[in-house]
């Protein structure tokens, strides 16, 4: 899966689930500045189980993982891509 992709899915889940639909969303947009809240947070974290079976750990939520979609895609790409690695160590 390419960082395109997972950036495009959250974009979109962010759209039309955590902002008011007339709310511009970009991949650079500061989410915590437009409103985004723990609430928020929770449901972005259980779309990535959901859609990539994958749990993204406690250190890995900082304030520059979660500033905006284009950090937070980067992320999931790279624990995507170490997940990837080791099961194929496997």
């Amino acid at each position: 899966m390419e960082i395109q992709e997972i950036e495009a899915q959250l974009l979109t889940f962010v759209k039309r689930e955590v902002f008011a639909p007339q709310f511009v969303v970009t991949p650079e947009t500061d989410l915590v500045a437009a409103g985004f809240d723990s609430m928020s947070l929770v449901r972005l974290l259980l779309f990535v189980e959901m859609t990539y079976g994958l749990w993204i750990p406690p250190e890995e939520i900082k304030a520059d993982t979660i500033r905006d979609l284009r950090s937070l895609s980067a992320t999931v790409f790279r624990l995507l891509h170490a997940k990837s690695t080791a099961s194929q160590r496997l």
